[in-house]
């Protein structure tokens, strides 16, 4: 084993554990893995040689010590006659977090206001950017649209409270409107009682039932987006034939409709990619900054002599081109090479 660097978990650093840690048992945990055997982890340096190290006193690495153990970061095995033997560990315990009515923080409890009603439903601000799906102005309209908005609010003020923030709503977008989502890939999402839509808009009980037993909620979805439309038009007149015989033949979404909603998708399809980008760029950052701290510690930790040694070897294997205008440590190519002779394997 080589003497002068000792090889830390970059997973080890984020955990809470480590973070826990203070200074002392930080400077003790680094000078005890310099000790360590890389096959085996266990190392054997007495208190007086890890205090010298250190620059610690001997009650302090005593503390220390335990302290590690308490944060199951090292294992102290204790001989009779012996000194004392230490592991380290490179990944720190999972934590337990506590379950059932513990882990609830007390809820305090506040008066619901009551859900908007009526034809104030139509004066809630409607969502910015592309144009509704419906026109507001056409008469006709609100006879549809109402029932929509009421089964819409009451089901979300009913049902259990979501998160903003969350993964479907990252990957869906509202339908102006309307109670409906749209995902990325241009299905419909349906979250409300559509049997009660139905018999909102005229149908009979029994056949809203059978409709929405024996077809796709998706396939009703795309009837009342169509009759919405219609109706915002002033073209609709007879609502719920129109309804019944759409969902039983399976009527497609009409071309004005079907293109309203695709620049909604493609809107969010653009969003989501941002999305993406931006996690692979912060991710990017992340792993470049875990790899410099890498670099960093093992090179400081190297003697100058092994360090020269290592520079000279890397310079002579990497291409001329590279080192030409800065053959030192400060070239990322130098400083890689060397981590990479000093570590045996490659910096990414």
């Amino acid at each position: 084993m080589a003497s002068y660097f000792f090889r830390v978990e970059h997973d080890l650093l984020r955990s809470d554990a480590f973070r826990s840690l203070g200074g002392s048992a930080i400077k003790v945990y680094l000078v005890i893995g310099l000790y360590t055997d890389f096959g085996t982890d266990w190392g054997y340096p007495s208190t007086r040689t890890i205090a010298r190290q250190s620059g610690l006193s001997r009650q302090t690495v005593i503390d220390a010590i335990a302290e590690l153990v308490q944060a199951g970061l090292l294992i102290a095995n204790k001989s009779k006659g012996r000194s004392t033997a230490y592991r380290v560990l490179r990944q720190a315990a999972p934590e337990h977090r506590p379950t059932g009515d513990r882990a609830k923080p007390p809820s305090s409890k506040k008066a619901k206001p009551a859900p908007p009603t009526g034809r104030d439903l139509l004066d809630e601000p409607r969502e910015t950017g592309l144009d509704s799906l419906v026109d507001p102005s056409k008469s006709g309209l609100f006879s549809l649209v109402e029932p929509v908005q009421k089964l819409d609010r009451a089901g979300r003020e009913d049902g259990p409270k979501q998160e903003t923030g969350t993964k479907e709503d990252t990957a869906s977008v509202p339908i102006p409107g309307t109670p409906f989502r749209l995902s990325a890939d241009g299905r419909l999402l349906v979250a409300v009682d559509l049997q009660g839509l139905l018999t909102n808009q005229g149908l009979p009980e029994n056949l809203a039932n059978r409709l929405v037993t024996q077809k796709d909620p998706e396939a009703v979805a795309k009837v009342l987006l169509n009759a919405l439309y219609l109706q915002s038009q002033g073209k609709l007149q007879n609502g719920p034939g129109y309804i019944r015989a759409g969902i039983e033949d399976g009527y497609e979404l009409l071309p004005q409709v079907a293109n309203r909603l695709e620049s909604r998708r493609r809107e969010l399809a653009e969003r989501l990619r941002r999305i993406e980008t931006e996690k692979k760029q912060a991710r990017d950052v992340d792993s470049l900054a875990s790899q410099e701290a890498a670099v960093s510690y093992v090179l400081e930790k190297l003697h100058p002599d092994e360090l020269k040694r290592l520079t000279a070897a890397a310079l002579d294997s990497l291409p001329e081109p590279v080192v030409r205008r800065n053959p030192t440590l400060s070239n990322p190519f130098v400083r890689g090479k060397v981590y990479e002779l000093a570590c045996g394997e490659p910096v990414e």
